[in-house]
């Protein structure tokens, strides 16, 4: 990075004055990283049917492939003698992929006043959100569609829209903000996000956000609530609220963005039982609608090292505003986990989806609807 003289100069004042300052200001050491993250690697076999945009069927695929899905952390943070935590986290997608960073952020925290965040991160309702518990292969903006262990039709904008997650980004998604985590006070806990501009990864661009009433929504706003209390011996509840809203260009469409999301799980013992919905309305750029919604439904039981769970997830999201049609995406996951020790899961399952998208979108060799049954087993290492 290129640094001005006089850039230079200020930080060296800066610095000089911050050396000066009383003890109670600053901390004992720099801030030291360190290393975290997670390896995933996968098997699956499966065999879908596959249909192009006129009904035909010319698509062979692998019934074996193999997958993967990982990220290498860089987390760091220091205790200023004030009591105010000040840290960091960059995370790197260990796999080449055009959004090579993931999130990037800084983080200020304090016990009594709760914590702020800074940065390419995902919004207040979003990290806030309850969902069904799963058995180990997840299915709500989760393992399947991440690591792609079955085409999707054309025009599917996964974990953007509520096709296949409760959570809410619509189109969010990493985007820089500004995020407020208030403490957990008898159980309840309130999050906040100011999102300027929804742009996906999260990548700094300059302040023009629109030219001649096209570009990007702006002006978004995330809030959410999220409260955990017993309700008898051995049984928790946690329930949660999500709200997310953004201002559509007015030449990319006459409607704004907005959503709401909600979740509750019971804990009892081993076994949990939950579910989460979400809804969703507006116009997005690029002459897309994220209208539809999408819930979910799973129970697990834990005992041991084991684990094993049946979740059930349904999206629904308009896609094209030129094509009448619906995207519709159903997936079930009936799956295990077995610890083999510290930060080392097996996990397995069967899995079956069912996902129709948009003639029109589509042409002769793209996907319009694909469906199927298949086996995934994977790895997952964290570290």
């Amino acid at each position: 990075m290129r640094r001005s003289h006089g850039t230079a100069a200020t930080l060296a004042t800066l610095a000089a004055t911050l050396a000066a300052l009383p003890g109670g200001t600053r901390a004992a050491e720099p801030i030291q990283l360190h290393i975290e993250g997670g390896h995933q690697q996968w098997f699956v076999a499966t065999q879908p049917e596959l249909k192009n945009g006129q009904g035909q069927h010319p698509f062979d695929t692998a019934v074996v492939d193999q997958k993967h899905n990982s990220e290498v952390w860089f987390t760091g943070e220091t205790l200023l003698t004030s009591g105010l935590t000040v840290g960091l986290t960059v995370q790197l997608e260990a796999n080449t992929v055009a959004d090579q960073i993931d999130e990037s952020f800084l983080f200020l925290k304090s016990g009594p006043s709760g914590m702020l965040q800074l940065g390419d991160t995902d919004n207040a309702a979003y990290k806030m959100a309850v969902t069904a518990p799963t058995g180990g292969v997840t299915i709500n903006d989760g393992d399947l569609v991440g690591i792609e262990a079955f085409p999707l039709p054309a025009g599917f904008d996964g974990t953007n829209t509520t096709i296949d997650s409760t959570p809410l980004t619509l189109t969010d998604d990493d985007s820089g903000k500004f995020s407020f985590y208030s403490p957990r006070y008898a159980g309840l806990q309130i999050g906040l996000s100011y999102i300027p501009q929804f742009e996906a990864g999260g990548d700094n661009n300059n302040s023009i956000a629109r030219v001649n009433g096209s570009g990007r929504i702006t002006n978004g706003f995330a809030a959410a609530v999220n409260y955990t209390s017993p309700v008898a011996e051995e049984a928790t509840l946690d329930v949660s609220f999500g709200w997310l809203r953004g201002e559509t260009p007015p030449a990319e469409g006459t409607s704004d963005v907005w959503g709401l999301s909600a979740g509750v799980l019971l804990t009892w013992g081993a076994l949990e039982i939950g579910t989460s919905v979400a809804y969703a309305n507006g116009d997005a750029p690029a002459g897309r609608s994220l209208d539809g919604y999408a819930y979910d439904v799973g129970i697990a039981y834990t005992t041991g090292p084991y684990r094993v769970g049946l979740t059930y997830i349904k999206g629904v999201s308009a896609g094209s505003r030129a094509d009448s049609a619906r995207q519709y995406l159903d997936q079930v996951s009936l799956s295990g986990t077995y610890v083999l020790g510290p930060g080392v899961d097996l996990v397995a399952g069967l899995f079956a989806f069912d996902a129709d998208g948009e003639k029109e979108v589509a042409g002769a060799g793209e996907v319009a609807s694909s469906s199927g049954i298949g086996f995934a087993s994977g790895l997952k290492i964290r570290f």
